[in-house]
């Protein structure tokens, strides 16, 4: 285990990807993910140009909290559902962080995620538009619920909190992986600072 995890559903696997791809638009990847050559070379990434890594990582303590978990999430929905989702309800370009742990074994998402928002604003705006949403892309009853991330809040804790973690490892795939962001552009996660080992096969973070 990688992280602890909410009392959640049980898990029914359903063959409903294509289905839920289909709706939120998801033929082809939200995301064009960078190959490994691409992320050792980041002058090659397409967008802003990078911050400087200490810019994720020197942040003044937030004055109001701006991570959030989405609990509830359907655990067919994968990272790049969630984000379309995110971004069809009017936040994209108001998060810089998300993060949706999977069960690696099940190939499916353990039914929350965190999200960190740029303002304290986005915050308010987020947990209005999903506390008691149920417009998912794919038939479930799941109604999402909206709480504060515990021990970690901000962009540069949640840095400092993966950037080390088995989840990173290269042998992960990168659609299990967390994410950053600089106005709605997907940036490469800071290196790590110490080889980073990977994670067991039973793994499920």
């Amino acid at each position: 285990m990688l992280h602890d995890k909410p009392d959640l559903e049980v898990y029914e696997p359903g063959a409903c990807i294509d289905e839920a791809q289909s709706r939120l638009g998801e033929d082809k990847p939200r995301y064009q993910v960078p190959t490994e050559q691409a992320w050792n070379q980041p002058q090659h990434v397409v967008g802003l140009p990078l911050q400087p890594v200490h810019a994720f990582l020197v942040a003044e303590q937030p004055k109001r909290h701006t991570t959030v978990m989405l609990k509830n999430i359907p655990n067919n929905y994968t990272r790049d559902m969630l984000l379309s989702m995110l971004d069809a309800e009017g936040f994209e370009g108001l998060y810089d962080f998300v993060y949706l742990p999977c069960d690696f074994d099940r190939d499916a998402n353990l039914g929350y995620s965190f999200v960190n928002m740029t303002s304290s604003h986005a915050v308010d705006a987020l947990w209005k538009a999903f506390e008691g949403f149920s417009n998912w892309g794919i038939p479930t009853a799941k109604v999402c619920q909206v709480s504060w991330s515990g021990a970690h809040q901000g962009l540069a804790a949640h840095v400092e909190r993966y950037r080390n973690s088995p989840v990173m490892h290269k042998t992960v795939c990168d659609d299990y992986k967390p994410v950053i962001f600089a106005h709605g552009v997907r940036q490469p996660f800071p290196a790590p600072t110490k080889k980073i080992k990977a994670p067991g096969q039973t793994s499920r973070r």
